[in-house]
């Protein structure tokens, strides 16, 4: 196992679930059809997001959406890793991240959907799709969950793109994943 300093599965459970109940409290956004998109910095990264989203900084999370109360979503979280990595460590890496997605999926009350190796930023990272509850009491509404982990040096950073789960994967998915620059290991 490649060592972290935080636990993926209740850093993203929490993640996760705190979104979850704070959107499901007030219904959809708009898809941002139109909204050119701008830059959004944080702490040793950047990427757009659609332009008319507000934007919420916390220490180690960076989130826009497109108003206070929303299904969708897009973020990055950072973690430190307790050691660099190193692209030779992919392949041991990615048995870790499966196992940890599984776990994840089923803390949320829902499944993954998918998994796949991509390159983001250059680099070979991996990528799965969740499908969870909006709210366990009706699990007949959900959303879903593009989470993309990216590991840079001593840094492992989170991807998160999430919508209602009745609908398409939408487009500002892809600007995250297309737009997402790291800073360079130190």
């Amino acid at each position: 196992m490649y060592p972290r300093s935080l636990s993926l599965i209740v850093a993203g459970a929490c993640a996760l679930a705190a979104l979850g109940a704070v959107s499901a409290c007030g219904g959809g956004g708009s898809s941002s059809a139109g909204s050119a998109p701008r830059t959004v910095r944080g702490t040793g990264f950047s990427f757009s997001a659609p332009g008319d989203w507000l934007v919420k900084r916390l220490a180690t999370e960076v989130s826009a959406t497109p108003k206070p109360i929303a299904a969708e979503l897009v973020s990055v979280s950072t973690f430190p890793l307790l050691r660099p990595y190193r692209p030779s460590l992919f392949r041991a890496v990615t048995k870790e991240l499966d196992a940890s997605a599984e776990q994840l999926a089923t803390r949320l009350g829902g499944t993954v959907k998918e998994r796949r190796t991509t390159t983001i930023a250059g680099q070979s990272v991996r990528q799965y799709l969740l499908e969870y509850p909006q709210d366990r009491q009706d699990p007949e509404e959900t959303y879903k969950g593009r989470i993309t982990f990216v590991l840079r040096g001593k840094t492992e950073y989170e991807l998160l793109c999430r919508w209602a789960g009745s609908d398409s994967e939408p487009d500002y998915c892809k600007q995250l994943e297309r737009s997402f620059r790291p800073v360079k290991p130190t």
